[in-house]
């Protein structure tokens, strides 16, 4: 049971730690926080194919909320 990574991002999990991730991607539920990104990801991935494969975005810098721009 180990967990081995490298500077270049690649993650090898083996044992239980690989049993354990196994299980949370088959079995594991969504939270609050994922359903609202998967939401905002439809919408990104509609417009991007809408606009030919440009997405043009915005960020409020006062309360971070992201648009949109058509």
């Amino acid at each position: 049971m180990a967990i081995y990574s490298n500077p270049f991002g690649s993650v090898r999990l083996t044992g239980e730690d690989a049993e354990k991730f196994l299980r949370q991607v088959r079995y594991g539920r969504p939270n609050a926080a994922v359903k609202a990104t998967k939401a905002r990801v439809d919408i990104m991935d509609k417009k991007f194919r809408e606009h030919g494969g440009v997405v043009r975005m915005r960020v409020d810098p006062k309360t971070g909320k992201l648009t949109f721009a058509d």
